[in-house]
């Protein structure tokens, strides 16, 4: 590990070995960041004129006590000159009026939205959204907690744990919620560590456990209610049917199957592709398709349409346009609660339903992990045993008798 750059020398007096005949001043270092060296200033006022060695001990208190502050909130001796830069903070609707261009001397704001524009390349459209919604928030919380015009160095894990407290307080937000803001700031600040170089510590670590204890994963759902909300979509939303079937055969998460085209089924192989450009995991991956999946894409008629047009498009049928992040969910949402079911049934439910049915009958741990494209066997064994009992008919029908 390299050796930890310094980047503030705190001030401190140079007395001449308290002797008023000679030169007093109080020294300090500053690291420029245009140059990247570390540059000595120093403060002659009013030493001069001071006759005693005590009035110039006070005076030095002062001028250290003074410049220590100033230091401590970001203030530099350096020139600070403007950056222009891309604010992808702002929202969509102001950027589109009044663009994203802004001109400022670098701040929080400034760096968080530079770490934005890297990871446009590196993670999906979605995770670049959840970025974009934390970051914004945590710029506005520093704004008004007048740390958005200090040098970012100056952000220290009080600060962040203060954060977070402000997001349970008055946000009401769950202990998971808080582990993903931990993990974006994280990721933001070694960015100002390891590429840009601006900061030697990173300020979020060991973040108190917080939060309300929430348990938001999908239920798998029941037979019984299965087929009450079956019944309900084939007469009235065929299409949404098919997308609860793909996610229960094909474990294909409702992002990525929004996104899918006709092209990326392969009818004669009997595999679906799923291209990096919509994977979460930024992998092409291919997943089989069960007989009972199959032949109702046949039936449709499917593998004959146009390989560009998407699975799901506008009046219901495959097309040209893409739907909305959000389309299948709130249309899942509202025949849930006409049905009068339980909430705890999420869209993604499907695909923990059909992980459900598949371990009841047996299906080996390995298949397990391809078919769900999980990156390794321990993160398939945890899945398990965080969502599903496990089904024993010697407990459940051959419990020996107390």
């Amino acid at each position: 590990m390299g050796r930890r750059r310094t980047l503030v020398c705190p001030p401190h007096l140079v007395d001449g070995g308290g002797d008023v005949t000679k030169t007093w001043f109080v020294e300090y270092a500053c690291r420029d960041p245009r140059t990247d060296e570390l540059k000595r200033f120093r403060e002659y006022t009013g030493f001069s004129k001071l006759k005693t060695a005590e009035e110039r001990y006070a005076l030095a208190e002062r001028i250290v006590k003074e410049i220590g502050e100033k230091l401590l909130k970001g203030w530099t001796p350096f020139e600070a000159k403007k950056v222009t830069y891309q604010d992808e903070l702002i929202t969509q609707m102001f950027a589109k009026r009044w663009g994203r261009e802004r001109e400022s001397m670098p701040t929080i704001r400034t760096y968080l939205s530079e770490f934005l524009e890297s990871k446009k390349t590196t993670v999906i459209h979605h995770s670049y959204q959840t970025y974009r919604s934390k970051l914004r928030i945590f710029s506005e919380w520093a704004d008004q907690q007048d740390l958005g015009r200090v040098h970012i160095s100056c952000i220290k894990r009080e600060h962040i744990c203060d954060f977070m407290r402000f997001l349970v307080e008055n946000n009401g937000v769950s202990r998971r919620t808080i582990k993903k803001y931990t993990q974006i700031l994280h990721g933001f600040f070694d960015y100002m560590m390891k590429a840009r170089e601006i900061m030697t510590d990173n300020p979020v670590h060991d973040i108190p456990n917080m939060g309300r204890m929430t348990d938001e994963a999908p239920r798998p759902i029941p037979d019984k209610d299965r087929n009450i909300l079956t019944a309900y979509m084939k007469k009235h939303d065929p299409q949404l049917w098919l997308f609860c079937q793909m996610e229960y055969y094909c474990a294909i998460r409702p992002n990525e199957l929004r996104q899918l085209r006709i092209g990326d089924m392969d009818f004669e192989q009997r595999v679906i592709r799923v291209p990096c450009t919509i994977s979460k995991n930024r992998l092409t991956e291919f997943v089989n398709m069960p007989v009972q999946l199959y032949n109702g894409l046949i039936a449709a008629g499917i593998e004959k349409l146009n390989k560009e047009w998407y699975l799901f498009s506008s009046d219901g049928q495959p097309g040209a346009k893409m739907l909305g992040k959000n389309n299948f969910r709130f249309r899942f949402d509202r025949i849930r609660n006409r049905l009068g079911l339980s909430a705890d049934y999420k869209l993604y439910s499907y695909k923990h339903t059909g992980g459900v049915e598949l371990v009841n009958a047996g299906i080996d741990t390995w298949e397990l992990q391809r078919h769900f494209r999980h990156k390794s066997i321990d993160t398939t064994e945890k899945y398990v045993r965080k969502n599903f009992a496990v089904n024993s008919d010697k407990i459940k029908n051959h419990f020996p008798d107390m």
